[in-house]
């Protein structure tokens, strides 16, 4: 990748863009074959559709959510999901779940469980993603998800899944919450947004950029010391590169200008992490040890262990490289030498 040289800053910057040379995205042959025929089997099975009437989202991890969401994420929905089982699923999105967020007592419904039927904001942003990337418009299928973006964004420009944050003296976002939410609307800008819609998504982004992407504002330090860790499949998790793909992309998409200063702590992070075989490595497993809800003898009950299928066990087991997180550098990369092309980045 050719890179111009100038003052300190960008100096620096030039640096870091060096290391698309070293990157090398690569994907052998088989690696995910017994995950993907076997994904590609329970798609197609009854299964899929009474699991959905029961619960679109429970249990995890092995749910039909998780089976689209990693689909999505690792762009094999339209070989393995059927679309009419997609179109199932947003109509049972639009059915089971209440159509606001609660943030007080008075506002959740009797006969309603707290935890299955408030859909929060990283499922929110999830659902709308797996369905626009499958061709299948939220606004026809969910049309009181939209609003939401709206209703909910908090004064500092992100959302957050713990209703009690909203109630609070200083409402706080997490940052968990928010990726989610600005990538669906991203995905929603192909069919267009309002420019308040646009706003919100401004909005959201320099939240981030504010926060360098992964640290406090008031500390000066990760928010969560994990975020520096890279993790695939990432579900709802966050770490720095999902942070630097998701803002590089409004940039080149928007024509927006990105500070350097609020990047480079994440750029050099991630390109930190380059192995000598030209990969990212996954360093983070969190789905592994968890709990879950699950529906037995005709209830709900929660503390069950979680069941992990065939592709998940493939795309993520730690210390192993991943294409998809390195191709996601790649392209972080790409975006930036774009930008820099243009003059939207700021030294």
């Amino acid at each position: 990748m050719d890179v111009k040289n100038s003052s300190p800053s960008k100096d620096r910057f030039n640096l870091l863009l060096k290391n698309a040379d070293r990157l090398v995205s690569h994907l052998p042959q088989g690696t995910y074959s017994a995950g993907v025929d076997e994904a590609r089997d329970i798609a197609r099975d009854p299964w899929m559709v009474e699991s959905l009437n029961l619960d679109p989202y429970w249990p995890k991890w092995n749910s039909p959510w998780w089976y689209f969401t990693l689909c999505m994420e690792m762009n094999y929905t339209s070989s393995i999901v059927p679309t009419s089982l997609l179109e199932h699923f947003a109509d049972r999105v639009n059915e089971h779940y209440l159509k606001v967020f609660p943030l007080k007592q008075d506002e959740f419904p009797a006969g309603k469980d707290p935890m299955r039927h408030i859909l929060c904001f990283c499922a929110m942003g999830t659902a709308v993603q797996i369905l626009e990337n499958s061709g299948i418009n939220t606004d026809e299928r969910i049309p009181w998800l939209r609003p939401w973006f709206e209703r909910y964004q908090m004064a500092d420009g992100g959302y957050n899944c713990d209703e009690a944050a909203y109630v609070r003296a200083q409402p706080r976002s997490s940052i968990v919450s928010t990726a989610p939410m600005l990538e669906a609307l991203l995905k929603l800008q192909e069919r267009g947004l309002s420019w308040r819609e646009t706003e919100i998504l401004d909005n959201g982004i320099t939240y981030m950029l504010k926060r360098s992407l992964f640290k406090s504002i008031c500390k000066n330090a990760p928010m969560d010391p994990e975020f520096t860790r890279l993790t695939f499949p990432r579900f709802y998790e966050y770490d720095v590169l999902r942070g630097l793909s998701l803002v590089s992309n409004w940039a080149v998409r928007f024509e927006k200008t990105l500070p350097f200063s609020a990047i480079e702590e994440a750029l050099d992070l991630c390109c930190s992490k380059i192995r000598d075989d030209g990969q990212l490595y996954i360093e983070r497993q969190f789905y592994a040890d968890k709990k879950t809800p699950m529906y037995k003898d005709g209830q709900w009950t929660r503390g069950h262990d979680v069941s992990v299928f065939t592709l998940l066990k493939e795309a993520g087991p730690l210390e192993t490289s991943s294409a998809i997180l390195t191709t996601a550098l790649i392209d972080v990369l790409k975006n930036l030498q774009k930008l820099d092309d243009c003059g939207l980045i700021a030294f």
